[in-house]
């Protein structure tokens, strides 16, 4: 199975995602799409990089996620995910698809803190420049993720845990999610990763090679 991109939260959507979390963006929606970063905190680190578990001078990631010269994400697959005043979501009668574009937030420093989509929300946790866990709300369940990262900063390790609709009180850790880097470019982002998911409701382990493709300014 091989996956277009990700950011760098994933576990809860590979392993435990409800119907309604995947969203199928329109690369052709135009409103809101603006490139103004005008209202963007200013970030002493590149957060917007850091995010997708990136560095350097990046254009663009998989031809569907753009960021400006800063280093700050001005769309994603065609539109700009700050500029949104709620989630919205459209319905196309001859396909009958739904296409969902989720309303993104930032903190006072500009990290970004929340994915909210028609039924879903992801809420982000940073210590420094790194994630270190997220609390996925979708369809009344509660899943609870950590991050642990090796000495190079490359995601390795994603464990979830269900969660009461509080989120204060952990069962069982239903799903790991291991993280082997294979390839990397000449800027010393990573190219190619297999990611080891193991079900730990089911016992079931699989393997997902996820590729993504990068341009420099």
């Amino acid at each position: 199975m091989k996956i277009k991109h990700l950011s760098i939260a994933l576990a809860a959507i590979m392993l435990c995602a409800c119907g309604s979390a995947n969203q199928n963006q329109n690369q052709n929606q135009n409103q809101n799409s603006g490139n103004n970063t005008d209202s963007v905190p200013a970030q002493t680190e590149p957060y917007d990089l850091a995010f997708f578990n990136l560095k350097g001078n990046v254009k663009k990631m998989n031809n569907s996620i753009e960021f400006s010269k800063s280093g700050v994400i001005t769309k994603v697959d065609g539109y700009n995910p700050f500029e949104l005043e709620e989630p919205q979501r459209s319905y196309n009668e001859e396909t009958g698809d739904f296409t969902d574009l989720g309303k993104w937030t930032r903190d006072g420093k500009g990290r970004i803190i929340s994915q909210r989509a028609w039924e879903y929300e992801q809420i982000y946790v940073w210590e420094g420049s790194q994630i270190i866990r997220d609390t996925t709300y979708c369809e009344g369940q509660v899943w609870l993720t950590t991050y642990e990262y090796n000495k190079d900063n490359l995601l390795i390790k994603n464990t979830t845990v269900m969660c009461e609709d509080n989120g204060k009180f952990e069962f069982e850790p239903c799903g790991i999610i291991e993280f082997t880097y294979k390839d990397f470019d000449s800027h010393n982002n990573w190219t190619k990763c297999i990611a080891k998911k193991t079900d730990q409701t089911t016992n079931e382990v699989s393997d997902d090679e996820i590729t993504r493709t990068i341009e420099y300014w």
